[in-house]
């Protein structure tokens, strides 16, 4: 998930830290959810940059292109699954926000750790 197909470490234990934090107040399953969206999210990002990498001939405008649709396609799946999360499976919202957030800090912080 992280660059060079590695397991993206620090998000991983960001998320199990968060995890085991929301466990002693029973709502572990909103930070997990939360965390398995920011993971969703990562593995769209590294697709985008894995088949950017393969194609190393395509033009500017092709790429401008295939961000656009990678942004689009990440920001629709994280709103959907978040209020899927918040308005349909009533999980607790600041569970679910923090895991999602703090995960994709973790993800900022692999790919530092990764370049």
């Amino acid at each position: 998930m992280a660059t060079r197909s590695e397991w993206p470490k620090v998000q991983l234990s960001i998320l199990l830290v968060v995890s085991i934090y929301f466990s002693m107040s029973n709502v572990a399953i909103a930070a997990i959810y939360g965390g398995i969206i920011g993971l969703l999210n990562t593995s769209l990002i590294n697709r985008y940059i894995n088949k950017q990498k393969g194609k190393l001939n395509i033009s500017p405008g092709t790429v401008v292109i295939m961000m656009s649709v990678s942004v689009i396609m990440r920001m629709i799946l994280l709103v959907l699954m978040t209020f899927f999360g918040l308005l349909i499976v009533g999980l607790a919202p600041e569970a679910l926000i923090i895991g999602l957030v703090l995960g994709q800090i973790g993800f900022l912080i692999d790919r530092v750790i990764n370049r």
